[in-house]
């Protein structure tokens, strides 16, 4: 089976709006590949259609072709982006406790809101990432303890100044703290400097003030000067979205997976699309 040419034709059914036709097609590439990356391939396609008619079968190939430690944790980091943590983290938990591992059972347990658990994993971690300690701000921020998530995130934005992940942590936990006023000094400050991390910054800011018109202001700016940052793409199709554009909306969520195939911001838009649709 010629896999590529397969998928050529599905995308042509969507293309044409032969919608009924592309699950039985995908499950039969899913089948015969006997491939895990190509079930999340199919699993993939299918999101994005909003079709979740066949997703336990396709879960189910992409986890039972999954031989090695390797294939596991790649395809549960896969299938967490695509919006199904708690699968991936029965996958993880067979695995031996790498970072890498660790880092992945920590962001789904996020997802599937096991706080506690999340945290233990992010504080067994070695060699911790800026993002793994952006996430343990955000995990502390959702237990409550907020002192010590704001104590992460202000050494964060100190040592990563302008750092668009490190400036969110903060300025979410300032927020999830009560501190809006100190967040938004944050922000103005910020964006003293011009740059796409700054304006981005703030349309996330804005974002979660429910301003969502600014919000797509700001995020404009950002994606003028940085094409592909990701954060200001995602905030930029939210808000196009609250406003009524979801077509626009669905356009950015496909730039972004253009750039980065598979990230969780294109979800976040088209999930969005649809609870507005």
């Amino acid at each position: 089976m010629d896999t590529e040419a397969e998928f050529a034709a599905v995308r042509g059914d969507i293309a044409q709006g032969r919608l009924s036709e592309v699950p039985a097609k995908i499950r039969a590439i899913a089948e015969e590949s006997g491939d895990p990356f190509t079930a999340v391939k199919c699993i993939s396609l299918m999101a994005a259609i909003g079709d979740r008619s066949i997703m336990k079968e396709l879960i189910s190939i992409a986890e039972r072709t999954s031989s090695d430690d390797e294939t596991k944790l790649q395809v549960a980091m896969a299938l967490r982006s695509l919006g199904f943590p708690s699968n991936a983290y029965g996958m993880l938990k067979g695995i031996g406790k790498t970072d890498r591992v660790l880092r992945a059972s920590a962001e789904s347990l996020s997802d599937m809101e096991e706080y506690e658990s999340a945290l233990s994993c992010l504080e067994s971690i070695s060699e911790p990432t800026v993002s793994d300690r952006c996430l343990m701000a955000g995990t502390l921020s959702s237990l409550g303890e907020h002192a010590a998530a704001i104590s992460v995130s202000t050494k964060l934005i100190g040592e990563f100044p302008g750092d668009y992940g490190a400036g969110v942590a903060y300025v979410s936990s300032l927020i999830s703290a009560g501190k809006q006023k100190e967040a938004i000094r944050y922000v103005r400050a910020n964006l003293k400097e011009k740059t796409a991390d700054s304006y981005a910054l703030a349309a996330y800011a804005m974002w979660v003030a429910g301003n969502s018109k600014s919000a797509g202001a700001y995020a404009s700016r950002a994606v003028n000067m940085d094409h592909a940052h990701i954060g200001a793409m995602e905030t930029l199709g939210l808000s196009l979205a609250e406003n009524g554009e979801t077509d626009k909306a669905r356009i950015v969520a496909g730039a972004i997976n253009e750039i980065a195939p598979g990230n969780r911001a294109a979800l976040n838009i088209l999930s969005y699309c649809d609870l507005r649709s």
